[in-house]
């Protein structure tokens, strides 16, 4: 399944005709979440990256959440040297894919582009099918560096478990293969620590109890891992997380996010999935099928446990008022 309408571009260019023709360039790719800064300070304040002298606090509306950036090296306000430099150095775009854009082959000066922190160039004029293989090439690169990343993490916590001689440590569920609350309180903390936003749900089977009362525990846990499997498939941002929360209850979060609209669309998706599904239960007063709660919010850094633990909370209520 294609993940190019979930990626977000930002492509940085101070001439508009050359920043429109490469977001042409892009759609024509099925890249349409684009979006364009028209100098190097925009851009640094589009992704999040302190100017000199400012902290990380005093950014205010950076975005955060691009997928990659498309970064012309001759700008009049700071060149594109400069502003790769300024993102390596910042933890929020440390590891952001950039593409540079030049209009010259110059040896020397591609040659600063790599030490600056580039991941690759292109000449320009831009052809289209260069351009939409490098930038496949770069987001495939930096999917398989998240997938690491992760994997390298559930290593070092099944290594510390082993020597503290605990279990169960294992950053994903067993059951669901989906990854652990815990992977959600540890995104909390990063967004706290970063000061970064985030929209943050919640979907709940409904009478899931009643449901593995009726057909027992081990059906209960094939329907998790069933549904678990058909979220799974449903397109989502790069950077949303969801997690296993508990007997038929899961939570999403996605740090960056400027409003909840994006996880609330994911949301009725899950559910459509569902319902359309027809998965019987046999002893809910909701329905003759599975159905599924959603709930969504979108909260600032320091709000966002709270946030969680009311979703929980006022879900768990409606659904025992339902009843």
């Amino acid at each position: 399944m294609t993940q190019n309408g979930r990626s977000r571009i930002l492509v940085v260019d101070d001439v508009p005709e050359s920043a429109l023709i490469t977001k042409s360039l892009l759609a024509k790719g099925n890249f349409h979440d684009i979006d364009i800064a028209r100098g190097g300070h925009e851009a640094l304040r589009k992704c999040g990256v302190p100017e000199a002298g400012e902290s990380d606090l005093q950014v205010v509306g950076g975005e955060v959440d691009y997928s990659l950036v498309i970064l012309d090296i001759m700008m009049p306000d700071i060149d594109g040297l400069e502003v790769c430099a300024r993102m390596r150095l910042s933890p929020r775009t440390r590891y952001l894919p950039i593409l540079m854009l030049t209009a010259t082959n110059d040896t020397e000066l591609l040659n600063q582009a790599y030490m600056a922190g580039a991941d690759d160039f292109l000449t320009k004029p831009i052809d289209e099918i260069r351009l939409l293989a490098r930038v496949r090439t770069l987001l495939r690169i930096q999917r398989e560096r998240e997938r690491r990343a992760l994997r390298e993490e559930d290593l070092k916590v099944q290594n510390a478990a082993l020597r503290q001689g605990q279990a169960g440590m294992s950053l994903i569920d067993p059951q669901t293969e989906l990854l652990k609350r815990r992977i959600l309180d540890l995104v909390i903390s990063d967004c706290r620590a970063q000061d970064r936003p985030a929209a943050i749900g919640l979907l709940q089977v409904v009478d899931f109890e009643a449901y593995a009362a009726l057909h027992g525990e081990a059906a209960a846990r094939r329907l998790s891992q069933d549904l678990a499997r058909r979220f799974q498939a449903i397109p989502a941002p790069l950077n949303m997380l969801v997690v296993a929360n508990g007997p038929g209850s899961f939570m999403l979060i996605h740090p960056g996010a400027p409003q909840a609209q994006a996880l609330e669309a994911w949301n009725r998706r899950a559910c459509a999935a569902v319902e359309e599904a027809q998965i019987a239960h046999g002893n809910s007063i909701e329905s003759e099928h599975v159905t599924l709660w959603a709930k969504a919010a979108w909260a600032g850094p320091h709000e966002l446990a709270l946030t969680a633990d009311a979703l929980v909370d006022t879900t768990r209520q409606a659904l025992l008022e339902r009843q």
